[in-house]
C-alpha cells in the first residue's frame, strides 16, 4: 500500500514539476491529413501558446527531420530571407530546421510554417519527427510530431470457386460461387462493395442482389463470401462470363474501380435410351437371318461422344455397333445384322457406353425378340384337289351312256 501511495505522489510531483517548467502549450497541425511517397511541400503548422501572464524571451524551435522527410527548401543561410513569413532556416545541412529566435509575449502565441518532402521511395508506416523549444536561460522542451506515410492500396482476388451438387454446374441446377479476396496493399480500406454481373441472362441469382459490402478491412485482412445461381434448363453448354465489380474506398478517401472477369463452365450430362426398335423383316422366322436397328436417343443435357453399343444375348452375328457422337436432343441408330435361330422367346442386354463432361458412363437395357417356328403345310389344297378330283370323275360317269 505505501508503494502505491510513494508511487501516486511521485507522479504528482513529476506532473507539477513539468506543469512549471513548462509555461507554455504546444500545437501542430498537417496540411495533408495522410501523406503518400512522392509528396511535395507538405505543410506543418506549428503553434506555441504562451498561457500566462509573463513573457517568454529567447525562444527557439528546432526540428529534427530523417528519412523518410527532408525539407522542401534547401538549407542556406542568404541575408533577408530569415524574416520570409513560413521559412525556416536550415543547419549546416544537417538536415535539421530551426527558427530564429522569438520571443513570446504574455497570452499571445507565435505560430511557424515547416514545409516538408516524403522521400518516393518511402515505405508504408508511421514516422516521429522530433523538435525541442528552446527558452529563457537554458531551458528546453523536447516533443514529437507524428506522420503516417500511406502507400498502395491494393485488393486482391484470391480465389473463385463454384460449388453444386454435382461438382460442375448442369444446366437446370443451382450452384453457389464462392469469391475471396484480401487486402494486400499497406492501406486500410474503409469500405468495400463487392458486385457480380452475369453477362448472359442465363445466369440467374437466386437472391434480389448479387452484391455485398464490406467495411473496415486492415492490411491483410482476408474475406469470404457467396452468392447464389441457377443455370436456365435449356441453357448451352458453354462458358458463361461475369463481371465480378469491386469499388472501393481507402483510408485516404481515394476511391477504387475494378473490374475482373470470372467465367462459369456448364457442364453437360447425356442420358441415352432405346426410343424404337425394328426388325427386318419385320416377322423373324426360324433359322432366317434378320437385321436388328436400334434408335438410341440422347434425352440429356449435353453431347454424348465415343458411344459404342454391344449385344449380349444367345444370338450370333455382328453384334457389336459404333455411333460415335449424339448430341442433345438428337439419336442415332445401331444396326445388328444377326444369324437365325430356332423359334421362342430371345432375351438378351443391350449394354451402351459413353462419355460426356462428367466422365465415362454404362448404361444396360434389356431386349426381348420373338423367333416365330418355320411355317408348316395346309392340308387346305389337297382337300380341295381332292374335290376338284371327285368331280371330274362324278362328271365323266353321269356322260358316260
Amino acid at each position: 500500500m505505501k508503494i502505491i501511495y510513494t508511487l501516486v505522489i511521485s507522479i504528482l510531483l513529476a506532473s507539477a514539476v513539468n506543469a512549471q517548467a513548462q509555461p507554455f502549450d504546444v500545437t501542430h497541425v498537417v496540411s495533408a491529413p495522410h501523406l503518400s511517397p512522392g509528396d511535395r511541400n507538405v505543410g506543418i503548422e506549428f503553434t506555441v501558446q504562451n498561457n500566462k501572464d509573463t513573457s517568454i524571451n529567447n525562444m527557439k524551435i528546432y526540428l529534427f527531420i530523417r528519412y523518410p522527410f527532408s525539407a522542401s527548401i534547401p538549407p542556406n543561410n542568404k541575408l533577408g530571407e530569415i524574416t520570409n513569413p513560413g521559412y525556416l532556416i536550415g543547419a549546416g545541412g544537417s538536415g535539421d530546421e530551426y527558427t530564429q529566435y522569438f520571443n513570446l509575449g504574455a497570452l499571445t502565441s507565435h505560430k511557424t510554417f515547416f514545409k516538408i518532402d516524403v522521400d518516393r521511395n518511402a515505405t508504408y508506416g508511421v514516422y516521429d519527427i522530433p523538435y525541442t523549444i528552446f527558452y529563457g536561460q537554458n531551458n528546453e522542451y523536447t516533443g514529437k510530431i507524428t506522420l503516417a506515410v500511406k502507400g498502395n492500396t491494393l485488393i486482391e482476388i484470391r480465389n473463385v470457386s463454384v460449388a453444386s451438387n454435382n461438382s460442375k454446374v448442369e444446366p437446370g441446377e443451382a450452384f453457389k460461387l464462392a469469391v475471396s479476396f484480401e487486402n494486400i496493399g499497406d492501406n486500410e480500406v474503409k469500405w468495400l462493395k463487392l458486385i457480380l454481373n452475369p453477362e448472359d441472362k442465363a445466369l440467374v441469382p437466386l437472391s434480389s442482389d448479387s452484391e455485398r459490402i464490406f467495411k473496415d478491412l486492415a492490411q491483410g485482412s482476408k474475406q469470404n463470401t457467396e452468392f447464389w445461381f441457377s443455370l436456365e434448363k435449356d441453357a448451352a453448354v458453354k462458358n458463361y462470363p461475369i463481371d465480378l465489380v469491386l469499388n472501393y474506398m481507402d483510408e485516404k478517401g481515394i476511391e477504387y474501380n475494378e473490374t475482373k472477369l470470372v467465367g462459369i463452365v456448364a457442364a453437360g450430362r447425356a442420358s441415352l435410351d432405346i426410343a424404337k426398335k425394328t426388325t427386318e423383316p419385320a416377322r423373324i422366322k426360324e433359322n432366317e437371318p434378320f437385321t436388328l436397328t436400334i434408335k438410341i436417343e440422347n434425352t440429356g443435357t449435353g453431347d454424348a461422344k465415343g458411344v459404342a453399343a454391344r449385344l449380349e444375348s444367345e444370338l450370333g452375328g455382328d453384334t457389336l455397333a459404333y455411333l460415335g457422337e449424339i448430341k442433345k436432343d438428337d439419336y442415332s441408330n445401331a444396326i445388328f445384322t444377326l444369324d437365325g435361330a430356332v423359334s421362342g422367346k430371345k432375351t438378351g442386354n443391350l449394354r451402351i457406353s459413353y462419355e460426356d463432361d462428367f466422365g465415362k458412363h454404362e448404361v444396360d437395357k434389356e431386349l426381348i425378340l420373338i423367333v416365330n417356328g418355320g411355317d408348316s403345310k395346309s392340308p387346305i389344297p389337297v382337300i380341295i384337289g381332292l374335290i376338284a378330283i371327285l368331280a371330274v370323275v362324278f362328271l365323266w360317269k353321269r356322260r358316260k351312256p
